[in-house]
């Protein structure tokens, strides 16, 4: 397989786990959430039934109430610290998924880059054969002594030169932009 083609899979790969992580975190998230309410919901109801126990004078349910309190207020730094992992893990999810669409548009780019110089050099090659095909003419026309032809000829020539440096320039642009492509392909990646 291509180095790309691999990189591609790892990178679709990648996207489809952290989008089914994200959605089951952010279901993790609303149940800690839930979690959370409940554990404050208990935590109320015992903090009320411990002072109707002192107004009461029964102290066996007071000792059991503050235990009870006691282990609610575990409960609830657990699950408040369980939603602030699961936010973490949501967190990282999306700047992956953000990264691995980077990296596929950066694929794409130097795709349409590669696309690009191959046109150049097409264009390229068809300019230097009628720039060829004009210089063979002009000689024609000269041994022939046709001299209206030969300045038509000559104008030609001028401007299959005209169109060869363009092609030439635009080939170098586009070297230049796939060679860009390529490093922030890589950047994206080792990120």
């Amino acid at each position: 397989m291509k180095p790309l083609t691999t990189a591609a899979v790892v990178a679709t790969a990648v996207a489809l786990s952290v989008g089914v992580a994200g959605a089951q975190n952010g279901r993790e998230i609303r149940e800690n959430r839930q979690d959370v309410r409940q554990d404050r919901r208990e935590l109320a109801g015992d903090r009320r039934e411990l002072r109707a126990d002192r107004q009461a004078g029964r102290t066996g349910e007071v000792k059991q109430d503050r235990a009870e309190i006691r282990g609610d207020r575990r409960e609830l730094r657990e699950d408040v610290r369980d939603r602030r992992d699961d936010r973490r893990d949501l967190r990282q999810g999306r700047r992956e998924l953000a990264k691995s669409q980077d990296v596929r548009r950066d694929r794409q780019d130097a795709r349409q880059d590669r696309r690009e110089l191959r046109q150049d050099n097409r264009d390229v090659r068809q300019d230097r054969r009628e720039l060829a095909g004009d210089r063979r003419e002009l000689r024609a026309d000269r041994h022939a002594g046709r001299t209206g032809e030969v300045k038509q000829d000559r104008v030609e020539l001028a401007g299959d030169r005209r169109e060869l440096r363009e092609d030439v320039r635009d080939r170098r642009d586009d070297r230049r932009d796939l060679r860009q492509d390529r490093r922030e392909l890589a950047r994206d990646v080792r990120q």
